[in-house]
């Protein structure tokens, strides 16, 4: 990255309006990525940083994350939070339509454990309607992974797929992405009639970029936008409440 645009990236993008509504990938975009899941540090000033935005945004903040529901609620650390979880497959709170979703047979849970259990330096993470194979600390596993994945759904693909992420492999329901976490939410209140922004560092947030767009709004990208760094992210965000406290009308 040149000195103009690592200069930019610290500066951010635009500031957003008052009209704005925020959707915010979690590992990666709001959180450093750890080399396991259970490592991240969440920066203590990350829940005043968040119902700040909520304050300056009418609650229209929402966090869209692969991570479970109860992770999520913990490391975001506010009660008011809308929270999609397990990319979108569960939201917080609970919306009126929501499809049922398939969860994995305990045989596949089984074959996950297995597989780390039988290499150091990979983990099977769970969740209610998937988990993921990591292997940040043993990449050299990464084809194994999705072999493993792979077979399993060509015995019996029961509404699943697989994902690939940052050094993981993820199976979870067709049906659940980041897009559907947030044409749901800007359904309804108080998410509803805003221009939706939607940030995020990984392929898995795309579609919640896509479904933005379905709503005049648009997509930042941490490795393009904030030079891959989710300090800047979290700075810019910070100018954005500033920017709109100081404006006296926030939501």
């Amino acid at each position: 990255m040149n000195d103009r645009s690592e200069g930019a990236a610290i500066h951010g993008p635009v500031l957003p309006g008052r009209d704005a509504a925020l959707f915010l990938d979690m590992d990666g975009t709001l959180l450093e990525i750890a080399a396991r899941p259970d490592d991240v540090i969440v920066p203590p000033e990350l829940p005043g940083l968040l119902t700040r935005l909520q304050g300056v945004l009418g609650g229209a903040v929402a966090v869209v994350t692969g991570r479970g529901l109860a992770v999520a609620r913990g490391y975001a650390g506010v009660a008011s939070l809308p929270i999609g979880a397990e990319h979108g497959a569960v939201l917080d709170p609970a919306l009126p339509g929501a499809v049922p979703l398939p969860v994995p047979p305990p045989e596949w849970r089984r074959a996950a454990d297995a597989f780390a259990a039988e290499r150091p330096g990979t983990l099977a993470e769970h969740k209610t309607h998937g988990f993921v194979l990591h292997f940040r600390l043993r990449p050299e596993a990464g084809p194994e992974a999705l072999a493993l994945l792979a077979a399993l759904l060509r015995e019996d693909a029961r509404g699943f797929h697989v994902v690939p992420a940052h050094a993981a492999v993820e199976l979870r329901p067709v049906d659940a992405d980041k897009g559907g976490a947030v044409r749901r939410l800007m359904a309804v209140a108080p998410f509803r009639g805003r221009r939706p922004i939607f940030i995020g560092d990984d392929v898995t947030d795309e579609d919640g970029m896509a479904a933005c767009a379905e709503y005049g709004g648009y997509g930042l990208r941490v490795p393009d936008d904030f030079a891959g760094r989710p300090a800047l992210v979290r700075a810019w965000l910070g100018r954005v409440a500033a920017s709109l406290e100081g404006d006296g009308r926030g939501g």
